[in-house]
This record gives C-alpha cells, structure tokens and sequence, in this order.
C-alpha cells in the first residue's frame, strides 16, 4: 500500500514537471508568445468571365483618419502578360456643387511588369468633400486610356477590372528610339555669335549643314535660308534678367512683348529660344520654368512664331527636375515647337558616355554629360507621347566639366595644357574625329534635328578657346561622305 502511494506520488511529480516543461509560465507567453488577431472578411469579389488575355485591377480605398484628414489610396495590379511602361493616372476630385473648383492630383507610376502593383496615396488635408466624387482618368499609354468614376463614401473600396486584348499588345511594346545604326546626311551645324568672316557663308552653301545657331546678330539668317533652305536656323538675343522670381506667366509675356518687333522682322529663324543656360536647383523652380517656357511658347504663338524651349547647360536638369519641364514640352509640341539643349564633355566628347543618372539604371549608349539627351527621350518623353524635334543648340569639347586644379581648361584648344607635348595637327585631327563620332550619334536618333558646334566667328574674342572657324573646311569635308 505504502510503495503503491510513493509510485502514485512519483508518477503526478513527473506529470507536474512535464506539464511544466511544455507549457510556459504566464509571464514568458505575454513576452514569447505570438498574439493571433481576429480578422474579419468585409467583402469578396468574383471577376466576371472575360475573353481578356488579361486585365488591369484598379483598387480606390479611403478613409478619414482621427484628425480628419481624409485619405485616398489607388492600387494599380499588372495581371496581363505585357509590361506597362508609360501609365499616367489622373485624380479629378469633384465636389458635388459644380460651380466649386475640383482637387486635382497626377502620378506617373514607374515601369509596371506582369504580376506587379504599385500604389499611390493622395492626402486631403481640409478632409472628404461632401458627397464628392473621384473621376479616374488612367492612360496606359498616349492611345489606350479609360475613365473610373467613384462616388463612394469615405470608408469604402472600390475594386475595377480592366480588360486588356491582344490588339491592345502593340501599345505596350515599344521600339527603342534609337537606331542600330546612323542613317541618312550629318546632322552638324555651327553656333554663331557673329558673323564675322565670309568662310561661314561659304561653308554654309558648301554643306548645307543641318542648323545654325545664332546670337545678337541675326540678320544674316536670312540669307542662311536663301542658299540652304532646309538648314534650321535657331536665335536668341542676349539676356540679362534670368532670375527665377516673380509670377511665370507675366514675366514670359513681358519677355516676347521686350522683343516682339525684332522677332518679326527677322523671318530668317525657324525658332527663337529664350533663356540661355537657365540656372535650376530645385524641383520648384523647374515648375516655375515650365510655367514660363509653355507662356512663352504661346505667346509667340501668337505672334506667328516658333519655339526652343529649355536651352539647358551640359549636365543638367536632374531626372526629378525633368520630369517637372514636361508641363512645358507638352504645350511646345502642341504648337510645333522643339526642345533645345547643350551638351559637352571632356577631355572628349565620348568621356562620360555609359554613366547613369540619379534614379535612371545606365545604359550604354546614353551618358552623364553627351547623350545625355537620350536618358530624357527614352524615359520620360517616348513612354508620354511627347517626343519632339531636339536641336543640341551648343556642343564641343569644355574643359570646366574636369575642374583640374591649378589647371584653367576652357574650350578644345586649351587641351594641349592638359596632353603635354601634344602637336597642334594632333589635338584638331583628335577634335575633328570625335566631332564625327558625334554626328554619328545624333544620326541614330530620327528625332534629333542636328547639333551646333561651339564656336564660330569669334577668333580672338572671349571664346577664342572654343573657335573652329579655321575647321569649317575640315567639318564640310567630313559631311560630305555622310548620305
């Protein structure tokens, strides 16, 4: 009896202490142990039956949060077998009194593979307006869109299924802008800021050169087009004031009216820029040149006359402050306008070419410095069906992109500071190749209208660094094996 009680005695120890091991105390399981939340199903949705090959689904989710901030989410789902590369969707916020102004928001999502999402949140903070409606304006590309209404109440979920069909395929596949290979006559031209010598008129009728780019001293166009008809002939006048303040609008409309009369009695250019060289360091103050280059883009318009607009420095505008000019470009390509840029490089012209940009993956046959141009066409502009005629109104060797201490570099003739014991003959024949490297480049962009080489007429003035007067027989030489 006694050793029966001692086993049974034994036997609840050993439970006791099993039990023990297997179940932790109260204090470990509020630190160790993982809490299960009770989720509730709100809702399940059934597509419907779809000859589709596949479908864009758009959700729209809101709520107001505590302090009345009201939220607006729109999740865009990729269930196709093509990828998206050019989506643009719009928020048109209507309030239900149509007299009341609408809340307006736009987002350019990146590249959407097969199978991926991506999402964008919209803050109102004033909160919901009453009984306001949502009108989703989506564009998948510049020829395939569609528009979503949502006049749920804050606090709901919207869920659409876009179909998309095989003949909508070729939308989304797009070509690459540039060519395999160059085709067709040399796009050089020449930058002019005086017509100082009778060797430019000479080149011109010799090589019919793709542009021409004149400052202050514009007169002389005229002729330009009289012996070579199809040369496009671009101008500007010195300016002054170029500061980045006041209202956009007013400041480009007193720009044209500042210099109207001279634009119309000089119907030798094809197209006037503005600023030279815009100095831009934010994101705002792009929005800000956008703003001023599409008022002056219509303004002239107005008066009958074209557009390049831009006219940036090498090396510049970042990809974020880009995307902030396209406002601009839009409103040039509705009027005929076309984008102007320089681009230079050092201690050649191909230094540089192969490096990316902030947020832009690299590509080969694009660059920090030359080519840059093809970063801004193939990303922003071919996906938003705004391509349009580019002029590389300024192009050549600057030795201020090395930044070499103890060492002043400016135009291609200062590299001989840089190359010790390098002859003459050597630096022009090493210009005049990479030149002609260039020019093959820009040949295999169809959109690119031609590039100015800095400089001409100006043989020991400011710029004498930069001076290839004495190379025009060279360049027309050059151009004339390029068909």
């Amino acid at each position: 009896m006694r050793s029966r009680q001692s086993f049974l005695f034994s036997l609840a120890l050993v439970l006791a202490l099993l039990v023990s091991l297997a179940v932790p105390s109260l204090t470990l399981a509020k630190e160790n142990t993982p809490l299960v939340i009770e989720a509730r199903v709100l809702g399940t949705v059934e597509f419907p039956e779809s000859n589709s090959l596949g479908n864009l689904l758009v959700q729209a989710t809101s709520w107001v949060k505590a302090n009345g901030e009201y939220q607006y989410i729109i999740t865009l789902c990729n269930l196709s077998p093509w990828a998206m590369p050019s989506i643009y969707v719009l928020d048109r916020y209507l309030p239900e009194d149509p007299e009341q102004p609408e809340i307006d928001h736009d987002w350019f999502p990146e590249r959407l593979e097969p199978g991926a999402s991506t999402t964008w949140s919209v803050s109102f903070p004033e909160g919901p307006l009453p009984n306001g409606c949502h009108q989703l304006e989506l564009s998948l590309t510049d020829k395939l869109g569609t528009i979503l209404m949502d006049c749920t109440p804050p606090g709901g979920s919207t869920v659409w299924q876009v179909p998309l069909t095989e003949e909508m395929a070729s939308y989304f596949i797009q070509i690459p802008l540039t060519r395999p290979a160059p085709s067709g006559p040399s796009k050089l031209g020449i930058h002019v800021t005086r017509n100082s010598t009778p060797a430019i008129m000479e080149f011109i009728r010799q090589a019919h050169p793709a542009v021409v780019m004149a400052v202050g001293d514009v007169g002389w166009l005229a002729e330009v087009k009289k012996v070579s008809p199809e040369t496009v002939t671009i101008a500007r006048f010195p300016e002054v004031d170029q500061r980045i303040e006041g209202d956009p609008v007013q400041r480009a409309r007193k720009f044209v009216a500042a210099h109207a009369e001279r634009y119309l009695a000089n119907p030798g250019v094809d197209y006037w820029a503005g600023w030279n060289e815009p100095i831009i360091d934010s994101v705002e103050q792009m929005q800000w040149y956008a703003a001023f280059e599409a008022e002056r883009t219509i303004a002239m318009a107005e008066l009958g006359l074209k557009v390049a607009i831009g006219n940036f420095s090498a090396g510049t505008p970042e990809p974020s402050e880009f995307e902030a000019f396209l406002p601009a470009i839009q409103v040039a390509k509705e009027h005929g306008g076309i984008l102007a840029v320089h681009e230079y490089s050092a201690p050649t012209l191909r230094d540089g070419v192969g490096a990316g940009l902030p947020g832009l993956e690299a590509r080969p046959d694009c660059g920090a410095l030359t080519l840059r141009y093809r970063y801004w066409y193939e990303d922003y502009l071919k996906p938003r069906g705004l391509v349009i005629p580019l002029v590389v109104t300024e192009a050549g060797i600057d030795g201020g992109v090395l930044r070499l201490e103890n060492v002043s570099l400016m135009g291609w003739r200062d590299l001989k500071k840089a190359v010790p014991n390098s002859a003459a003959s050597q630096v022009t024949n090493s210009y005049v190749e990479q030149l002609s490297w260039y020019d093959d480049e820009l040949r295999r962009d169809p959109y690119v209208l031609g590039f100015a080489v800095f400089n001409v007429g100006d043989p020991k003035g400011h710029w004498a660094s930069f001076d290839v007067t004495s190379l025009l027989p060279r360049f027309a030489q050059v151009m004339s094996v390029k068909k």
